[in-house]
Protein backbone atom coordinates (compact mmCIF):
# COMPACT_ATOMS: atom_id res chain seq x y z
CA UNK A 1 0.00 0.00 0.00
CA UNK A 2 1.61 3.63 -1.23
CA UNK A 3 2.74 5.89 1.82
CA UNK A 4 0.17 8.49 0.28
CA UNK A 5 -3.51 7.74 -0.31
CA UNK A 6 -4.32 7.51 -3.85
CA UNK A 7 -6.68 10.73 -4.58
CA UNK A 8 -9.86 10.03 -6.18
CA UNK A 9 -10.38 11.70 -9.39
CA UNK A 10 -13.88 11.62 -10.19
CA UNK A 11 -17.02 13.32 -9.21
CA UNK A 12 -20.49 11.86 -8.01
CA UNK A 13 -22.75 12.21 -10.61
CA UNK A 14 -25.50 14.43 -8.92
CA UNK A 15 -25.28 17.84 -6.78
CA UNK A 16 -26.09 18.09 -3.26
CA UNK A 17 -27.92 14.49 -2.27
CA UNK A 18 -30.05 13.93 0.21
CA UNK A 19 -31.29 10.57 1.70
CA UNK A 20 -34.63 10.77 3.44
CA UNK A 21 -35.99 8.32 5.68
CA UNK A 22 -38.89 9.09 7.40
CA UNK A 23 -41.92 6.95 9.24
CA UNK A 24 -39.11 3.87 8.71
CA UNK A 25 -40.15 0.69 10.47
CA UNK A 26 -39.29 -2.89 10.19
CA UNK A 27 -40.83 -5.68 12.59
CA UNK A 28 -40.26 -9.57 12.85
CA UNK A 29 -43.47 -10.95 14.24
CA UNK A 30 -43.92 -9.07 17.50
CA UNK A 31 -40.32 -7.51 17.53
CA UNK A 32 -39.56 -4.66 16.40
CA UNK A 33 -36.33 -4.05 14.71
CA UNK A 34 -36.48 -0.64 13.34
CA UNK A 35 -37.88 2.26 14.25
CA UNK A 36 -37.10 5.76 12.18
CA UNK A 37 -39.27 8.73 12.69
CA UNK A 38 -37.04 11.06 10.36
CA UNK A 39 -33.45 10.90 9.41
CA UNK A 40 -32.20 12.87 6.88
CA UNK A 41 -28.52 12.49 5.27
CA UNK A 42 -26.90 14.92 2.80
CA UNK A 43 -24.28 15.06 0.41
CA UNK A 44 -20.55 16.04 1.13
CA UNK A 45 -20.57 14.19 4.75
CA UNK A 46 -19.14 11.15 6.62
CA UNK A 47 -22.21 9.84 8.58
CA UNK A 48 -20.86 7.42 11.69
CA UNK A 49 -23.42 5.28 12.67
CA UNK A 50 -22.96 3.09 15.87
CA UNK A 51 -24.96 0.86 18.45
CA UNK A 52 -24.78 -2.29 19.60
CA UNK A 53 -25.33 -5.53 18.14
CA UNK A 54 -29.17 -6.12 17.26
CA UNK A 55 -29.51 -1.79 17.35
CA UNK A 56 -30.47 -2.04 14.11
CA UNK A 57 -27.78 -1.07 12.14
CA UNK A 58 -27.59 -3.50 9.94
CA UNK A 59 -31.76 -3.49 9.42
CA UNK A 60 -31.61 0.37 8.50
CA UNK A 61 -28.45 -0.27 5.75
CA UNK A 62 -30.84 -3.32 4.53
CA UNK A 63 -33.34 -0.62 3.71
CA UNK A 64 -31.12 1.86 2.10
CA UNK A 65 -29.68 -0.83 0.13
CA UNK A 66 -32.69 -2.24 -1.20
CA UNK A 67 -31.48 -5.69 0.70
CA UNK A 68 -34.66 -5.52 3.23
CA UNK A 69 -38.00 -4.48 2.62
CA UNK A 70 -39.81 -2.15 5.80
CA UNK A 71 -42.87 -2.34 6.89
CA UNK A 72 -45.77 -0.50 4.34
CA UNK A 73 -46.13 3.23 5.21
CA UNK A 74 -42.63 4.91 5.27
CA UNK A 75 -40.55 6.81 2.82
CA UNK A 76 -37.19 6.08 1.69
CA UNK A 77 -35.85 8.28 -0.60
CA UNK A 78 -32.43 9.47 -2.39
CA UNK A 79 -32.43 13.12 -3.79
CA UNK A 80 -36.58 12.76 -4.39
CA UNK A 81 -35.80 8.87 -5.52
CA UNK A 82 -37.74 6.08 -4.01
CA UNK A 83 -35.92 3.03 -2.85
CA UNK A 84 -37.07 0.01 -1.86
CA UNK A 85 -37.62 -1.80 -4.68
CA UNK A 86 -34.76 -4.13 -4.72
CA UNK A 87 -30.92 -4.09 -4.43
CA UNK A 88 -30.50 -4.03 -7.91
CA UNK A 89 -33.05 -0.81 -8.01
CA UNK A 90 -30.83 0.72 -5.16
CA UNK A 91 -27.74 0.02 -7.32
CA UNK A 92 -29.17 1.58 -10.37
CA UNK A 93 -29.64 4.63 -8.27
CA UNK A 94 -26.30 4.42 -7.17
CA UNK A 95 -26.26 2.87 -3.84
CA UNK A 96 -23.27 0.92 -3.16
CA UNK A 97 -22.88 -1.13 0.22
CA UNK A 98 -19.35 -2.87 1.55
CA UNK A 99 -20.53 -5.58 4.00
CA UNK A 100 -18.49 -7.67 6.72
CA UNK A 101 -19.52 -10.68 4.59
CA UNK A 102 -17.87 -10.69 1.77
CA UNK A 103 -20.25 -11.49 -1.13
CA UNK A 104 -17.49 -12.22 -3.64
CA UNK A 105 -17.32 -15.22 -5.69
CA UNK A 106 -13.76 -16.63 -4.10
CA UNK A 107 -13.74 -19.33 -7.89
CA UNK A 108 -13.33 -16.32 -10.10
CA UNK A 109 -10.61 -13.90 -10.26
CA UNK A 110 -9.81 -10.05 -8.64
CA UNK A 111 -10.57 -8.61 -12.00
CA UNK A 112 -13.89 -10.92 -12.46
CA UNK A 113 -15.26 -10.05 -9.34
CA UNK A 114 -14.37 -6.53 -9.52
CA UNK A 115 -16.19 -6.16 -12.96
CA UNK A 116 -19.04 -8.89 -12.19
CA UNK A 117 -21.80 -7.46 -14.06
CA UNK A 118 -20.21 -5.20 -15.86
CA UNK A 119 -17.85 -6.62 -17.60
CA UNK A 120 -16.18 -5.34 -21.05
CA UNK A 121 -17.40 -7.33 -24.25
CA UNK A 122 -16.71 -7.21 -27.74
CA UNK A 123 -19.48 -6.95 -29.70
CA UNK A 124 -21.81 -7.43 -27.20
CA UNK A 125 -20.54 -11.50 -26.96
CA UNK A 126 -17.16 -12.00 -25.64
CA UNK A 127 -15.74 -10.58 -22.93
CA UNK A 128 -12.85 -8.25 -23.31
CA UNK A 129 -10.21 -9.69 -20.85
CA UNK A 130 -7.43 -7.40 -21.61
CA UNK A 131 -10.12 -4.43 -20.67
CA UNK A 132 -11.16 -6.26 -18.10
CA UNK A 133 -8.20 -6.29 -16.62
CA UNK A 134 -7.20 -2.97 -17.38
CA UNK A 135 -10.07 -1.47 -15.98
CA UNK A 136 -9.63 -3.99 -12.62
CA UNK A 137 -6.23 -2.31 -12.34
CA UNK A 138 -7.18 0.94 -13.01
CA UNK A 139 -9.63 0.43 -9.52
CA UNK A 140 -7.02 -1.45 -7.31
CA UNK A 141 -4.42 1.66 -7.79
CA UNK A 142 -7.66 3.89 -6.93
CA UNK A 143 -7.33 2.57 -3.61
CA UNK A 144 -3.72 1.99 -3.34
CA UNK A 145 -4.19 -2.26 -3.13
CA UNK A 146 -1.24 -4.21 -4.47
CA UNK A 147 -2.75 -7.46 -5.81
CA UNK A 148 -2.66 -9.37 -9.11
CA UNK A 149 -5.98 -9.16 -10.95
CA UNK A 150 -5.67 -12.39 -12.10
CA UNK A 151 -5.39 -13.86 -8.94
CA UNK A 152 -8.30 -16.15 -7.65
CA UNK A 153 -9.98 -14.42 -4.37
CA UNK A 154 -10.54 -17.46 -2.55
CA UNK A 155 -6.23 -16.98 -2.27
CA UNK A 156 -6.27 -13.57 -0.90
CA UNK A 157 -6.07 -12.94 3.09
CA UNK A 158 -9.29 -11.24 5.11
CA UNK A 159 -7.93 -7.89 4.95
CA UNK A 160 -7.50 -8.16 1.10
CA UNK A 161 -10.84 -9.06 0.63
CA UNK A 162 -12.06 -6.34 2.67
CA UNK A 163 -10.27 -3.72 0.34
CA UNK A 164 -11.34 -5.05 -2.83
CA UNK A 165 -14.76 -4.92 -2.06
CA UNK A 166 -13.84 -1.27 -1.21
CA UNK A 167 -12.68 -0.61 -4.79
CA UNK A 168 -15.53 -3.16 -6.38
CA UNK A 169 -17.79 -0.26 -4.34
CA UNK A 170 -15.86 2.69 -5.29
CA UNK A 171 -15.71 1.64 -8.80
CA UNK A 172 -19.51 2.31 -8.95
CA UNK A 173 -19.22 5.81 -8.31
CA UNK A 174 -21.95 5.64 -5.41
CA UNK A 175 -23.75 8.34 -4.55
CA UNK A 176 -24.67 6.42 -1.16
CA UNK A 177 -21.69 4.26 -0.17
CA UNK A 178 -22.36 2.37 3.02
CA UNK A 179 -19.11 0.92 4.76
CA UNK A 180 -19.72 -1.72 7.54
CA UNK A 181 -16.90 -2.30 9.90
CA UNK A 182 -14.69 -1.26 6.45
CA UNK A 183 -11.40 -1.48 9.38
CA UNK A 184 -12.33 -4.66 11.08
CA UNK A 185 -9.78 -6.55 9.37
CA UNK A 186 -7.02 -3.85 8.89
CA UNK A 187 -4.14 -2.87 10.89
CA UNK A 188 -3.84 0.93 11.60
CA UNK A 189 -1.97 2.32 8.75
CA UNK A 190 -4.38 0.47 6.23
CA UNK A 191 -7.28 1.78 8.59
CA UNK A 192 -5.98 5.26 7.68
CA UNK A 193 -5.91 4.99 4.15
CA UNK A 194 -9.42 3.73 3.83
CA UNK A 195 -10.79 6.21 6.05
CA UNK A 196 -9.02 9.38 4.03
CA UNK A 197 -10.79 7.13 0.66
CA UNK A 198 -14.46 7.49 2.85
CA UNK A 199 -13.18 11.14 3.06
CA UNK A 200 -12.21 12.40 -0.07
CA UNK A 201 -15.34 10.43 -1.17
CA UNK A 202 -17.57 12.82 0.91
CA UNK A 203 -15.76 15.73 0.01
CA UNK A 204 -16.88 14.69 -4.07
CA UNK A 205 -20.16 15.06 -3.09
CA UNK A 206 -21.08 11.85 -1.89
CA UNK A 207 -22.95 10.36 1.31
CA UNK A 208 -21.06 8.42 3.14
CA UNK A 209 -22.28 5.82 5.98
CA UNK A 210 -19.65 4.16 8.06
CA UNK A 211 -20.67 1.58 10.81
CA UNK A 212 -18.05 1.46 13.12
CA UNK A 213 -17.69 -0.23 16.35
CA UNK A 214 -14.07 1.61 16.64
CA UNK A 215 -14.84 4.55 18.86
CA UNK A 216 -11.69 6.75 18.03
CA UNK A 217 -11.98 5.97 14.20
CA UNK A 218 -15.68 6.98 14.67
CA UNK A 219 -15.10 10.64 16.15
CA UNK A 220 -12.31 10.85 14.14
CA UNK A 221 -13.67 10.13 10.38
CA UNK A 222 -16.84 11.67 11.30
CA UNK A 223 -19.08 14.71 10.66
CA UNK A 224 -21.88 13.56 12.05
CA UNK A 225 -22.21 10.22 14.57
CA UNK A 226 -25.84 8.97 14.58
CA UNK A 227 -26.29 6.30 17.77
CA UNK A 228 -28.85 3.64 17.32
CA UNK A 229 -30.38 1.74 20.02
CA UNK A 230 -33.36 -1.14 20.28
CA UNK A 231 -33.80 0.36 16.57
CA UNK A 232 -34.25 4.01 17.31
CA UNK A 233 -32.26 6.84 16.69
CA UNK A 234 -31.25 8.58 20.28
CA UNK A 235 -28.86 10.44 19.59
CA UNK A 236 -27.13 12.50 16.67
CA UNK A 237 -23.81 14.25 17.76
CA UNK A 238 -21.13 16.38 16.65
CA UNK A 239 -17.79 15.13 17.11
CA UNK A 240 -17.05 17.61 19.54
CA UNK A 241 -20.18 16.28 21.77
CA UNK A 242 -19.17 12.24 20.80
CA UNK A 243 -16.86 11.77 23.71
CA UNK A 244 -16.21 7.64 24.31
CA UNK A 245 -18.00 8.37 27.81
CA UNK A 246 -20.88 9.41 25.86
CA UNK A 247 -21.34 7.38 22.77
CA UNK A 248 -21.12 3.84 25.56
CA UNK A 249 -23.47 5.73 27.48
CA UNK A 250 -25.70 6.34 24.78
CA UNK A 251 -25.31 2.82 22.96
CA UNK A 252 -25.65 0.47 26.14
CA UNK A 253 -28.06 2.92 27.99
CA UNK A 254 -25.76 2.95 30.90
CA UNK A 255 -22.44 3.33 31.84
CA UNK A 256 -19.70 0.75 31.32
CA UNK A 257 -17.02 -0.81 33.20
CA UNK A 258 -13.38 -0.59 31.35
CA UNK A 259 -11.12 -3.53 30.70
CA UNK A 260 -10.45 -6.05 32.58
CA UNK A 261 -7.84 -5.12 35.12
CA UNK A 262 -4.90 -7.56 33.75
CA UNK A 263 -2.98 -9.50 36.59
CA UNK A 264 0.67 -10.21 36.30
CA UNK A 265 1.30 -13.37 34.19
CA UNK A 266 1.79 -16.28 35.99
CA UNK A 267 5.84 -17.54 36.31
CA UNK A 268 6.81 -21.16 35.02
CA UNK A 269 8.30 -22.91 32.27
CA UNK A 270 6.76 -22.20 29.20
CA UNK A 271 3.59 -24.13 27.95
CA UNK A 272 4.24 -23.36 24.05
CA UNK A 273 7.67 -22.50 22.57
CA UNK A 274 8.93 -22.17 18.75
CA UNK A 275 12.66 -22.12 17.74
CA UNK A 276 13.71 -21.20 14.61
CA UNK A 277 9.60 -21.92 12.59
CA UNK A 278 9.55 -20.86 9.44
CA UNK A 279 7.32 -21.47 6.43
CA UNK A 280 7.05 -20.10 2.70
CA UNK A 281 7.46 -15.80 3.27
CA UNK A 282 7.53 -16.46 6.68
CA UNK A 283 10.35 -16.37 9.68
CA UNK A 284 12.33 -17.70 11.10
CA UNK A 285 11.01 -16.85 14.33
CA UNK A 286 11.60 -17.52 17.91
CA UNK A 287 8.60 -17.52 20.29
CA UNK A 288 7.23 -18.80 23.41
CA UNK A 289 3.80 -18.50 25.40
CA UNK A 290 3.15 -19.23 29.25
CA UNK A 291 0.73 -20.64 31.37
CA UNK A 292 -1.82 -17.84 32.45
CA UNK A 293 0.19 -15.31 30.03
CA UNK A 294 -1.81 -13.60 26.95
CA UNK A 295 0.84 -12.71 24.44
CA UNK A 296 -0.03 -10.18 21.80
CA UNK A 297 0.97 -10.24 17.93
CA UNK A 298 0.80 -6.55 16.03
CA UNK A 299 1.82 -6.21 12.43
CA UNK A 300 0.41 -4.61 9.00
CA UNK A 301 -1.73 -6.31 7.14
CA UNK A 302 0.71 -8.90 5.63
CA UNK A 303 3.04 -9.09 8.38
CA UNK A 304 1.91 -12.79 8.82
CA UNK A 305 -0.15 -12.33 12.14
CA UNK A 306 -2.43 -14.78 10.66
CA UNK A 307 0.21 -17.12 9.36
CA UNK A 308 1.94 -17.36 12.20
CA UNK A 309 -1.46 -19.15 14.09
CA UNK A 310 -2.01 -20.94 11.24
CA UNK A 311 1.08 -22.68 11.66
CA UNK A 312 0.77 -23.50 15.38
CA UNK A 313 -2.84 -25.14 14.30
CA UNK A 314 -1.43 -27.43 11.52
CA UNK A 315 -3.50 -25.55 9.17
CA UNK A 316 -0.13 -24.68 7.14
CA UNK A 317 3.35 -26.87 6.48
CA UNK A 318 6.45 -25.32 8.40
CA UNK A 319 9.53 -25.51 6.18
CA UNK A 320 12.36 -25.49 9.39
CA UNK A 321 12.08 -24.96 13.13
CA UNK A 322 10.68 -27.06 15.60
CA UNK A 323 7.77 -26.54 18.64
CA UNK A 324 7.27 -27.87 22.02
CA UNK A 325 3.67 -27.96 23.94
CA UNK A 326 4.13 -28.73 27.70
CA UNK A 327 7.42 -29.35 27.14
CA UNK A 328 7.11 -32.20 24.75
CA UNK A 329 7.90 -31.79 21.05
CA UNK A 330 5.08 -30.86 18.84
CA UNK A 331 4.05 -31.08 15.20
CA UNK A 332 0.67 -30.95 14.56
CA UNK A 333 0.19 -32.67 10.62
CA UNK A 334 -3.10 -31.35 10.44
CA UNK A 335 -5.76 -29.31 12.57
CA UNK A 336 -7.59 -32.29 14.00
CA UNK A 337 -3.86 -33.43 15.58
CA UNK A 338 -3.28 -29.57 17.09
CA UNK A 339 -6.77 -29.94 18.88
CA UNK A 340 -6.27 -33.41 20.50
CA UNK A 341 -2.87 -31.96 21.15
CA UNK A 342 -4.62 -29.01 23.53
CA UNK A 343 -4.82 -26.43 20.96
CA UNK A 344 -8.04 -24.00 20.34
CA UNK A 345 -8.28 -21.73 17.71
CA UNK A 346 -11.08 -18.20 17.97
CA UNK A 347 -10.69 -17.64 13.69
CA UNK A 348 -10.63 -14.21 11.90
CA UNK A 349 -13.55 -15.34 9.84
CA UNK A 350 -16.07 -16.78 12.32
CA UNK A 351 -18.96 -17.65 9.72
CA UNK A 352 -16.41 -18.76 7.09
CA UNK A 353 -14.19 -20.79 9.29
CA UNK A 354 -15.52 -21.12 12.95
CA UNK A 355 -19.77 -21.72 12.68
CA UNK A 356 -21.91 -23.94 11.09
CA UNK A 357 -24.58 -20.85 10.05
CA UNK A 358 -27.75 -23.31 9.93
CA UNK A 359 -27.01 -25.51 12.26
CA UNK A 360 -28.19 -24.77 15.80
CA UNK A 361 -26.09 -23.29 18.43
CA UNK A 362 -26.49 -26.93 20.40
CA UNK A 363 -24.46 -27.83 17.78
CA UNK A 364 -21.92 -25.61 16.80
CA UNK A 365 -21.24 -24.66 20.76
CA UNK A 366 -20.69 -28.68 21.95
CA UNK A 367 -18.25 -29.32 18.73
CA UNK A 368 -15.25 -29.34 20.64
CA UNK A 369 -16.57 -32.02 23.18
CA UNK A 370 -18.53 -34.46 21.07
CA UNK A 371 -16.27 -37.61 22.56
CA UNK A 372 -17.04 -36.37 26.21
CA UNK A 373 -20.87 -36.07 25.02
CA UNK A 374 -20.76 -39.67 22.92
CA UNK A 375 -20.46 -43.24 23.26
CA UNK A 376 -18.10 -44.14 21.57
CA UNK A 377 -17.48 -41.12 19.18
CA UNK A 378 -20.43 -43.18 17.53
CA UNK A 379 -23.38 -42.66 19.39
CA UNK A 380 -24.68 -38.76 20.37
CA UNK A 381 -26.71 -38.85 23.33
CA UNK A 382 -29.37 -35.88 23.33
CA UNK A 383 -29.49 -35.30 26.99
CA UNK A 384 -26.16 -34.70 27.71
CA UNK A 385 -25.65 -32.78 24.87
CA UNK A 386 -28.57 -30.29 25.96
CA UNK A 387 -27.60 -30.20 29.21
CA UNK A 388 -23.99 -28.93 28.05
CA UNK A 389 -25.37 -26.78 25.35
CA UNK A 390 -27.19 -25.05 28.38
CA UNK A 391 -24.47 -24.95 30.65
CA UNK A 392 -21.74 -23.16 27.72
CA UNK A 393 -24.67 -20.74 26.89
CA UNK A 394 -24.72 -19.42 30.12
CA UNK A 395 -21.04 -19.42 30.73
CA UNK A 396 -20.04 -17.84 27.55
CA UNK A 397 -22.98 -15.11 28.18
CA UNK A 398 -24.89 -15.94 24.55
CA UNK A 399 -28.26 -14.12 24.38
CA UNK A 400 -30.51 -16.48 22.95
CA UNK A 401 -33.97 -17.51 23.05
CA UNK A 402 -33.08 -21.24 23.01
CA UNK A 403 -30.18 -23.17 22.23
CA UNK A 404 -32.03 -24.62 19.21
CA UNK A 405 -31.89 -21.68 17.11
CA UNK A 406 -29.71 -21.46 14.23
CA UNK A 407 -26.63 -19.98 14.84
CA UNK A 408 -27.29 -17.71 11.82
CA UNK A 409 -29.63 -16.10 14.14
CA UNK A 410 -27.51 -14.67 16.53
CA UNK A 411 -25.47 -10.94 16.37
CA UNK A 412 -22.09 -10.57 16.06
CA UNK A 413 -21.02 -11.00 19.26
CA UNK A 414 -23.06 -13.67 20.52
CA UNK A 415 -21.74 -15.48 17.49
CA UNK A 416 -18.14 -14.58 18.86
CA UNK A 417 -18.99 -15.55 22.64
CA UNK A 418 -20.57 -19.13 21.08
CA UNK A 419 -17.01 -20.01 19.75
CA UNK A 420 -15.46 -19.33 23.17
CA UNK A 421 -18.02 -21.24 24.54
CA UNK A 422 -16.82 -24.08 22.79
CA UNK A 423 -13.17 -24.10 23.30
CA UNK A 424 -14.09 -22.85 27.38
CA UNK A 425 -15.69 -26.41 27.26
CA UNK A 426 -12.67 -28.03 26.04
CA UNK A 427 -10.23 -26.45 27.71
CA UNK A 428 -7.05 -26.04 25.16
CA UNK A 429 -3.75 -25.90 26.96
CA UNK A 430 -2.65 -23.43 24.30
CA UNK A 431 -5.64 -21.12 22.49
CA UNK A 432 -5.03 -19.01 19.73
CA UNK A 433 -7.16 -15.76 19.25
CA UNK A 434 -6.92 -14.00 15.33
CA UNK A 435 -8.71 -10.53 15.65
CA UNK A 436 -10.97 -12.18 19.15
CA UNK A 437 -13.59 -8.96 18.36
CA UNK A 438 -13.55 -8.36 15.00
CA UNK A 439 -17.09 -6.68 14.15
CA UNK A 440 -18.25 -6.59 17.70
CA UNK A 441 -19.60 -3.78 19.33
CA UNK A 442 -18.60 -2.08 22.63
CA UNK A 443 -20.14 -4.21 25.11
CA UNK A 444 -19.51 -7.34 23.24
CA UNK A 445 -15.69 -6.86 23.83
CA UNK A 446 -16.12 -6.18 27.15
CA UNK A 447 -17.91 -9.05 27.87
CA UNK A 448 -15.44 -11.34 25.60
CA UNK A 449 -11.99 -9.78 27.20
CA UNK A 450 -13.72 -10.46 30.24
CA UNK A 451 -13.86 -14.61 28.81
CA UNK A 452 -10.13 -14.13 27.74
CA UNK A 453 -9.12 -12.82 31.58
CA UNK A 454 -11.03 -15.99 33.08
CA UNK A 455 -9.31 -18.59 31.47
CA UNK A 456 -6.15 -16.52 31.75
CA UNK A 457 -6.62 -16.98 35.25
CA UNK A 458 -7.44 -20.85 35.23
CA UNK A 459 -4.02 -21.21 33.74
CA UNK A 460 -4.41 -21.10 29.91
CA UNK A 461 -1.66 -19.64 27.75
CA UNK A 462 -3.03 -17.29 25.39
CA UNK A 463 -1.83 -15.90 22.21
CA UNK A 464 -4.12 -13.52 20.03
CA UNK A 465 -3.01 -11.72 16.73
CA UNK A 466 -5.23 -8.51 16.24
CA UNK A 467 -5.31 -5.21 13.90
CA UNK A 468 -6.95 -3.28 17.16
CA UNK A 469 -3.68 -1.90 18.97
CA UNK A 470 -6.20 -0.51 22.20
CA UNK A 471 -7.07 -4.23 22.24
CA UNK A 472 -3.63 -5.79 22.72
CA UNK A 473 -2.33 -2.76 25.01
CA UNK A 474 -5.39 -3.74 27.10
CA UNK A 475 -5.42 -7.20 27.85
CA UNK A 476 -1.67 -8.47 26.65
CA UNK A 477 1.51 -8.98 29.26
CA UNK A 478 3.40 -9.27 26.27
CA UNK A 479 3.41 -7.91 22.45
CA UNK A 480 5.55 -9.21 19.85
CA UNK A 481 5.61 -7.01 16.34
CA UNK A 482 6.18 -9.00 13.34
CA UNK A 483 7.24 -7.54 9.75
CA UNK A 484 7.65 -9.55 6.54
CA UNK A 485 7.20 -13.22 9.22
CA UNK A 486 9.90 -12.18 11.75
CA UNK A 487 9.60 -9.98 14.99
CA UNK A 488 10.96 -6.87 14.55
CA UNK A 489 10.42 -5.96 17.97
CA UNK A 490 8.75 -7.34 21.40
CA UNK A 491 7.44 -5.43 24.39
CA UNK A 492 6.94 -6.03 27.75
CA UNK A 493 3.69 -4.50 29.28
CA UNK A 494 5.91 -2.08 31.62
CA UNK A 495 6.89 -0.34 27.92
CA UNK A 496 3.81 -0.56 25.89
CA UNK A 497 3.45 2.38 23.55
CA UNK A 498 1.20 2.67 20.74
CA UNK A 499 3.67 4.77 18.77
CA UNK A 500 6.61 2.31 19.68
CA UNK A 501 4.71 -0.68 18.46
CA UNK A 502 3.33 1.47 15.19
CA UNK A 503 6.80 2.44 14.49
CA UNK A 504 8.48 -1.15 14.40
CA UNK A 505 5.05 -2.86 12.44
CA UNK A 506 6.08 -0.05 9.98
CA UNK A 507 10.51 0.12 9.45
CA UNK A 508 11.00 -2.85 11.56
CA UNK A 509 13.01 -1.07 14.35
CA UNK A 510 11.82 -1.17 17.65
CA UNK A 511 12.10 2.77 19.25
Amino acid sequence: MPAEPVRLTHAVDTGKEELLLAGVRKTYGPATVLDVDRLVLTGGQVVCLVGENGAGKSTMMGVIAGSVQPDPGGEVTLSGDPLGAGTLHAQQLGVAMVSQEFPLVGQLSVAENLLLGRRPSQQRVFVDSRAMHAAAERMLAGIGLSVSTRRRVDSLAVAQRQMLEIAKALGTRPRVLILDEPTSALGPAESEHVLQLAREHAALGGIVILIGHRLNEVRDVGDRIIVLRNGRVVADLTPAEATEQRLVREMVGRELEGLVEVSAAQVGEPMFTARGLEAENFGPLDLEVHPGEIVGVAGLMGSGRSSLLHLILGARKPTGGRMTLGGKPYGPRNTAEAVAAGVGLVPEDRKGQGLLVDAPIRWNITLSILERISSRGLFLWPRPERREAARLVSAASVRCQTPEQPARSLSGGNQQRMIFGRWIAARPRLLLLDEPTRGVDVGAKAEIYKLIEEEREQGMAILVASSELEELLGICHRIVVLKHGRIAAAFERDSFSKERIIAAAAVGVQA
